[in-house]
């Protein structure tokens, strides 16, 4: 079990005791009194409350990592140090909601942020593994940037595709930048049909203009799309 697991276990396990005592203290007025609806009705609501204390601490925490994240006054260094130390508080307490996702996300940044890419990326895995689809398209295109700039093109491309092909992040930004990379690494073909799709399909997005010069340079005569799509 890991850290979090076992912290969670004891936070059950702390209130169920607390429920049994209060069970055993009230055990007269529970007999004559419906026991059986009762403690039915009374483990639902002690659960509930539960699980919305769990979640409205977790953001509280979680408010915590942004704020550190966030705080441009302090060097690069000290902000990014600040900002892994309280996501992994938030881990390490809420790994199992939401929050510990996005805050894996900003460990992963962070990391990124202090030169430690292999880190980054381990990290970044780490939230898109989770399958919280509140940052796993965030998290996917981090991680795909990652190897972008560290040369890792296949890599790059590999989970750019995948980004696209799910549409958990913008599919106009997934298919600029595999356009881009096809085009770094001379596959014109792939390149071309990337930077139509944008042409074509999202002609709203603020790639459109960037498509259309790439188009142009490539020597591809642009094409308006009678339809448009989200971007």
């Amino acid at each position: 079990m890991t850290r979090h697991q076992l912290k969670e276990q004891d936070e059950i396990t702390t209130s169920l005791e607390k429920f049994v005592e209060f069970a055993y203290a009230r055990k007269q007025e529970l007999i004559y009194g419906g026991s059986a609806v009762l403690l039915i009705i009374l483990a639902i609501f002690g659960w509930s409350y539960y699980r919305t204390s769990r979640k409205n601490n977790s953001q509280i925490q979680l408010a915590q990592v942004f704020r550190a994240y966030g705080d441009t006054s302090k060097p690069d260094k000290e902000r990014f140090e600040a900002t892994i130390t309280e996501a992994r508080k938030t881990v390490d307490s809420y790994g199992s909601l939401p929050a510990g996702a996005i805050a894996q996300y900003y460990i992963g940044l962070s990391q990124d942020g202090l030169g430690d890419s292999a880190k980054a990326a381990q990290s970044l895995q780490g939230a898109i593994d989770r399958g919280d689809t509140m940052i796993k398209g965030a998290a996917q295109f981090a991680l795909a940037s990652i190897y972008k700039k560290h040369g890792e093109g296949p890599k790059a491309i590999e989970v750019y595709k995948q980004l696209y092909d799910s549409g958990n992040y913008s599919k106009a930004a997934a298919a600029y930048e595999l356009a881009m990379l096809y085009e770094s690494t001379n596959q014109p073909n792939q390149a071309r049909d990337y930077y139509q799709k944008i042409v074509t399909d999202f002609a709203d997005s603020p790639f459109r203009q960037m498509a259309d010069d790439a188009l142009k340079r490539m020597g591809v005569t642009v094409a308006p799309s009678p339809a448009q799509k989200p971007s």
